[in-house]
C-alpha cells in the first residue's frame, strides 16, 4: 500500500470508502444515523479541507484513509480511520495510523487522541495494541444513549 497525502480529487473515492467502511459499526448500534454515513460528499470535502488527511492506495485503488484535526490544546484528533473491508485484516490501518503518528511526532506534537464508541470493541482492540489508552467516557450529544470513549496516546521522543 502506497500512503500519501490526500487531495481534494479524493474526496469521492473517500466518501465511497467511508460508506463501505463504517457499515459494520452501525451495525453494532443497530442503526445507519451514525456521523460517518449521514455525512454527505460536501460534508466529506470540508472535513478534507479542514484537516490534514492521508490515503492509502492499491494501484488506482483508495483502499484506506485516516484524517487528523486539531480541536484542542496538546495535539490533534485522528478522525475517520477507515480501511475497506475486503482488505481487512492485512495491517492498512496499522500502517495508516503509524503514519500519521509520525506527522504528528515531526510537527511537534507530543498527544495525539481519537474518540471511539463504546461498543466499537474491533476498534478499540487495534488502539490498545497501537498504545492509546483510554483517558474518558462520555454520551455522544445527539444521542446520550450512545457512550464513546476518548483514547490517547502519548508520542515518545516528540
Amino acid at each position: 500500500m502506497l500512503i500519501r497525502s490526500a487531495v481534494p480529487a479524493d474526496a469521492g473515492q473517500i466518501f465511497t470508502l467511508q460508506r463501505a467502511a463504517f457499515v459494520d459499526e452501525a451495525w453494532v448500534y443497530g442503526t445507519a444515523n451514525v456521523p460517518s454515513l449521514t455525512e454527505t460528499l460536501a460534508d466529506t470535502e470540508a472535513r478534507l479541507a479542514s484537516s490534514f488527511t492521508l490515503v492509502g492506495t492499491e494501484a488506482q485503488r483508495l483502499v484506506g484513509a485516516v484524517s487528523l484535526r486539531s480541536y484542542r490544546p496538546g495535539g490533534p484528533d485522528v478522525e475517520r480511520l477507515m480501511v475497506a473491508p475486503d482488505r481487512r485484516g492485512a495491517g492498512l490501518a496499522t500502517k495508516l495510523m503509524t503514519t500519521a503518528e509520525a506527522h504528528v511526532k515531526a510537527s511537534g506534537e507530543s498527544i495525539i487522541q481519537l474518540i471511539v464508541g463504546e461498543l466499537a470493541t474491533f476498534n478499540q482492540k487495534l488502539y490498545q495494541r497501537l498504545g492509546y489508552t483510554v483517558a474518558a467516557r462520555f454520551p455522544l450529544e445527539s444521542h446520550p444513549h450512545v457512550m464513546l470513549l476518548s483514547m490517547m496516546k502519548e508520542l515518545p521522543g516528540a
